[in-house]
């Protein structure tokens, strides 16, 4: 019984690993056992993180009355890092113009550049204006999601450009609903999508609203209840979440329905 009998794991001409799987620990030590010592990966990503805005102080300081900490660099930062980015620089510049463009040219050295804030249509709102002035070529200019209408894609050069929204929760669900496959197609990966589970819905949804809304919410047990206020500043509901349910425009669920939730965690 303790015999382990040759061929009874893997045979010979087996494929154990194909192009653009991830490598786990377990991927790592069945190379090993089979004599590898060396492997062609994907490349690294390198990014960057600029913040925006006059209102956004760095925490530890002390802040006015109208002024906030700055939180969308600590999350894209761990967001990216989770996705194997290498970042190497973040950086917080004020809506000035000047600043702005200087900013995006010290960061475009990098494979992807993330932009927080300014991509909207507001006066203090000039990413779009600076990228144009640095001859970028725009190719998405808003999404019909709920949170994150506010996106912008495009490029300078080799480097690729995220502008995402300025609220902390419109800029995670649109961190991970599209920075996050970028960055897993440039170093190689096939699967691009978060995991999906089954989960019996807790309470009655409904998506009133003309943009897919994906729903932050806590799956445990294999059930997914949504937790806080749904809106786009909310950043406790957030933290207590690990999952997200895509509701369509115009869906209605009902309680005790098997939904299909996105998991990040």
């Amino acid at each position: 019984e303790f015999i382990r009998r040759r061929g009874c794991d893997l045979a010979e001409g087996q494929r154990i690993l194909a192009k653009g799987e991830r490598i786990r620990a377990a991927t790592a030590a069945l190379l090993a056992s089979q004599g590898f010592t060396e492997l062609i990966v994907g490349g690294d990503v390198n990014a960057a993180i600029i913040s925006t805005g006059d209102e956004l102080v760095k925490p530890g300081k002390k802040i006015k009355a109208g002024q906030i900490y700055e939180s969308n660099s600590a999350l894209l930062n761990g967001l990216l890092k989770r996705c194997g980015a290498v970042v190497d620089s973040v950086e917080h510049c004020r809506d000035e113009p000047e600043s702005l463009i200087e900013a995006i040219k010290r960061a475009i050295k990098n494979h992807i550049l993330i932009i927080s804030g300014g991509v909207s249509v507001g006066e203090h709102d000039l990413v779009k204006a600076a990228l144009g002035d640095l001859d970028a070529q725009i190719d998405i200019w808003r999404v019909a999601i709920k949170p994150g209408k506010p996106f912008l894609f495009g490029k300078i050069g080799e480097c690729l450009v995220f502008g995402l929204p300025g609220n902390p929760v419109s800029a995670f669900v649109t961190c991970l609903q599209f920075v996050r496959p970028a960055i897993l197609k440039m170093m190689g990966a096939t699967d691009l999508d978060l995991p999906q589970v089954p989960a019996k819905l807790t309470v009655d949804l409904t998506n009133d609203s003309d943009r897919a809304h994906y729903i932050r919410g806590k799956l445990e047990h294999g059930k997914f209840t949504p937790v806080g206020r749904q809106e786009s500043h909310a950043l406790f509901g957030l933290s207590q979440s690990n999952a997200l349910l895509r509701l369509a425009v115009g869906q209605s669920l009902r309680v005790g329905e098997i939904v299909d939730v996105q998991i990040w965690d």
